[in-house]
Protein backbone atom coordinates (compact mmCIF):
# COMPACT_ATOMS: atom_id res chain seq x y z
CA UNK A 1 0.00 0.00 0.00
CA UNK A 2 1.39 3.38 -0.83
CA UNK A 3 0.45 6.72 1.04
CA UNK A 4 1.15 10.25 -0.33
CA UNK A 5 2.63 11.95 2.72
CA UNK A 6 3.97 15.87 1.58
CA UNK A 7 3.71 15.07 -2.38
CA UNK A 8 6.14 12.24 -1.31
CA UNK A 9 4.93 8.13 -1.71
CA UNK A 10 6.18 6.14 1.13
CA UNK A 11 6.30 2.50 1.05
CA UNK A 12 4.35 0.76 3.43
CA UNK A 13 6.84 -2.04 5.82
CA UNK A 14 4.86 -4.80 4.89
CA UNK A 15 5.54 -3.82 0.69
CA UNK A 16 9.23 -3.29 1.60
CA UNK A 17 9.48 -6.77 3.20
CA UNK A 18 7.97 -7.97 0.53
CA UNK A 19 9.89 -6.48 -1.81
CA UNK A 20 13.69 -7.82 0.19
CA UNK A 21 12.38 -11.19 0.54
CA UNK A 22 11.66 -10.81 -3.25
CA UNK A 23 15.46 -9.61 -3.99
CA UNK A 24 16.95 -12.04 -1.60
CA UNK A 25 15.03 -14.96 -2.57
CA UNK A 26 15.78 -14.28 -6.43
CA UNK A 27 19.68 -13.29 -5.53
CA UNK A 28 19.77 -17.48 -3.92
CA UNK A 29 17.57 -19.09 -6.60
CA UNK A 30 20.70 -20.05 -8.99
CA UNK A 31 23.06 -20.61 -5.75
CA UNK A 32 24.11 -24.43 -5.47
CA UNK A 33 23.56 -24.60 -1.37
CA UNK A 34 24.11 -28.23 0.17
CA UNK A 35 20.59 -28.27 1.53
CA UNK A 36 19.84 -32.37 2.65
CA UNK A 37 16.33 -33.39 2.09
CA UNK A 38 14.92 -32.88 5.23
CA UNK A 39 15.30 -29.65 4.97
CA UNK A 40 19.09 -29.33 7.35
CA UNK A 41 22.19 -28.10 5.85
CA UNK A 42 24.53 -30.45 4.93
CA UNK A 43 28.03 -30.76 7.03
CA UNK A 44 29.58 -32.70 4.74
CA UNK A 45 32.03 -30.02 3.12
CA UNK A 46 35.85 -30.88 2.91
CA UNK A 47 38.20 -29.41 5.53
CA UNK A 48 40.64 -27.16 4.52
CA UNK A 49 44.11 -28.73 5.26
CA UNK A 50 45.41 -28.06 8.97
CA UNK A 51 49.10 -26.91 7.71
CA UNK A 52 47.22 -23.85 5.53
CA UNK A 53 46.07 -22.19 8.88
CA UNK A 54 42.83 -20.59 9.19
CA UNK A 55 40.70 -19.11 6.18
CA UNK A 56 40.75 -15.25 6.36
CA UNK A 57 37.89 -13.91 8.37
CA UNK A 58 37.12 -10.45 6.17
CA UNK A 59 35.51 -12.22 2.89
CA UNK A 60 33.62 -10.41 0.09
CA UNK A 61 29.82 -10.78 0.03
CA UNK A 62 29.96 -12.73 -3.25
CA UNK A 63 29.44 -16.72 -3.49
CA UNK A 64 31.63 -18.04 -6.06
CA UNK A 65 32.54 -21.77 -7.55
CA UNK A 66 35.76 -22.80 -5.70
CA UNK A 67 38.83 -24.92 -6.44
CA UNK A 68 37.73 -28.95 -6.32
CA UNK A 69 36.57 -30.19 -3.83
CA UNK A 70 36.19 -27.27 -1.92
CA UNK A 71 32.25 -26.65 -3.40
CA UNK A 72 31.05 -22.52 -3.32
CA UNK A 73 32.27 -19.53 -1.32
CA UNK A 74 33.57 -16.11 -1.35
CA UNK A 75 36.03 -14.45 -3.74
CA UNK A 76 38.43 -14.08 -1.16
CA UNK A 77 38.32 -17.90 -0.03
CA UNK A 78 38.63 -18.97 -3.45
CA UNK A 79 41.64 -16.76 -3.58
CA UNK A 80 42.97 -18.08 -0.56
CA UNK A 81 42.84 -21.75 -1.56
CA UNK A 82 44.36 -20.64 -5.01
CA UNK A 83 47.41 -19.26 -2.54
CA UNK A 84 47.49 -21.95 -0.55
CA UNK A 85 47.27 -24.65 -3.64
CA UNK A 86 50.28 -23.06 -5.39
CA UNK A 87 52.56 -23.12 -2.25
CA UNK A 88 51.48 -27.12 -1.97
CA UNK A 89 52.49 -27.19 -5.39
CA UNK A 90 55.53 -25.29 -5.33
CA UNK A 91 56.81 -27.98 -2.05
CA UNK A 92 55.65 -30.45 -3.86
CA UNK A 93 57.94 -29.71 -6.37
CA UNK A 94 60.82 -29.25 -3.96
CA UNK A 95 60.43 -32.46 -2.47
CA UNK A 96 60.39 -30.82 0.86
CA UNK A 97 57.83 -32.33 3.60
CA UNK A 98 57.04 -29.06 5.13
CA UNK A 99 56.25 -25.77 2.92
CA UNK A 100 59.28 -23.55 2.33
CA UNK A 101 61.19 -26.17 4.56
CA UNK A 102 65.17 -27.02 3.91
CA UNK A 103 65.95 -29.97 6.82
CA UNK A 104 69.52 -29.88 6.33
CA UNK A 105 69.30 -26.19 7.10
CA UNK A 106 69.02 -24.58 10.28
CA UNK A 107 67.19 -21.53 11.87
CA UNK A 108 67.17 -18.50 10.39
CA UNK A 109 67.61 -20.23 6.93
CA UNK A 110 65.09 -23.38 8.15
CA UNK A 111 61.50 -22.29 7.76
CA UNK A 112 60.15 -22.89 11.55
CA UNK A 113 56.52 -22.16 9.29
CA UNK A 114 54.22 -25.24 10.69
CA UNK A 115 56.20 -26.64 13.62
CA UNK A 116 54.57 -25.82 17.00
CA UNK A 117 55.82 -23.01 19.08
CA UNK A 118 58.01 -25.31 21.23
CA UNK A 119 59.66 -26.87 18.37
CA UNK A 120 60.54 -23.68 16.99
CA UNK A 121 61.92 -22.37 20.26
CA UNK A 122 64.45 -25.65 20.70
CA UNK A 123 65.13 -25.31 17.12
CA UNK A 124 66.52 -21.37 17.67
CA UNK A 125 67.97 -22.63 20.60
CA UNK A 126 70.04 -24.78 19.39
CA UNK A 127 71.33 -22.17 17.32
CA UNK A 128 71.93 -19.47 19.49
CA UNK A 129 71.03 -20.44 23.24
CA UNK A 130 71.49 -16.31 24.45
CA UNK A 131 68.20 -15.31 22.16
CA UNK A 132 65.37 -14.76 24.43
CA UNK A 133 62.49 -16.66 22.23
CA UNK A 134 58.82 -15.39 23.13
CA UNK A 135 56.02 -17.24 21.95
CA UNK A 136 53.41 -14.86 21.19
CA UNK A 137 49.67 -15.68 19.75
CA UNK A 138 49.59 -14.34 15.97
CA UNK A 139 47.30 -11.17 16.14
CA UNK A 140 48.82 -9.73 19.78
CA UNK A 141 49.65 -6.50 19.95
CA UNK A 142 53.54 -6.08 20.60
CA UNK A 143 55.76 -3.39 21.09
CA UNK A 144 58.11 -2.21 17.71
CA UNK A 145 61.52 -1.92 19.51
CA UNK A 146 64.40 -3.62 17.53
CA UNK A 147 66.54 -5.85 20.11
CA UNK A 148 68.91 -7.98 18.47
CA UNK A 149 68.94 -10.78 21.68
CA UNK A 150 64.99 -11.03 20.96
CA UNK A 151 63.15 -13.45 18.58
CA UNK A 152 59.45 -13.64 18.58
CA UNK A 153 57.88 -16.66 17.32
CA UNK A 154 54.04 -15.76 16.01
CA UNK A 155 51.73 -18.94 16.46
CA UNK A 156 47.87 -19.72 15.66
CA UNK A 157 44.87 -21.14 18.18
CA UNK A 158 46.39 -24.57 17.21
CA UNK A 159 50.18 -23.55 18.84
CA UNK A 160 51.99 -23.99 15.52
CA UNK A 161 54.15 -21.16 13.93
CA UNK A 162 52.24 -18.93 11.28
CA UNK A 163 55.20 -16.62 10.31
CA UNK A 164 59.47 -17.36 9.85
CA UNK A 165 60.47 -15.77 13.45
CA UNK A 166 63.55 -13.35 12.93
CA UNK A 167 65.82 -11.59 15.51
CA UNK A 168 64.01 -8.31 16.37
Amino acid sequence: MKMRLNNKVVVSAIDLLAIITATSTAAFADAEVNIKADGTMSTDRVPFPAHWGPPPLRQTRDYVQLPEPYGRGSSTIRKWIEEKMAEDAAAADEGTGRRFANPDSKWPDKSLIGMTGEEAEQEIHNVDPSLEVQIIPEDSMVTMDYREDRVRIFVNADGKVVDQPHKG
